[in-house]
């Protein structure tokens, strides 16, 4: 087991569940000319985005939790 890759693991998870939680607070994937022409469709695409994300940090997380606990 090491400590430091599960550690790391662990912390990639909690910020992809805090990206699919939180989608506004990420850095914004939609230009602003899309914020201010289209304020709704910005929103669904930066949720969209957002979740897919979170979904990949978090799988990356747990592939490193996974490997952490594999590894000697």
């Amino acid at each position: 087991m090491d400590p430091a890759v599960v550690f790391l693991g662990v912390v990639l998870v909690g910020l992809g569940v805090f990206a699919i939680g939180f989608p506004n607070y990420l850095r914004s994937f939609v230009s602003a000319r899309t914020w201010t022409e289209d304020p709704e469709r910005a929103e669904r695409y930066q949720r969209i985005w957002a979740y897919g994300v979170g979904v990949t940090i978090a799988a990356l997380g747990f592939v490193m939790v996974v490997l952490g606990f594999v590894t000697s």
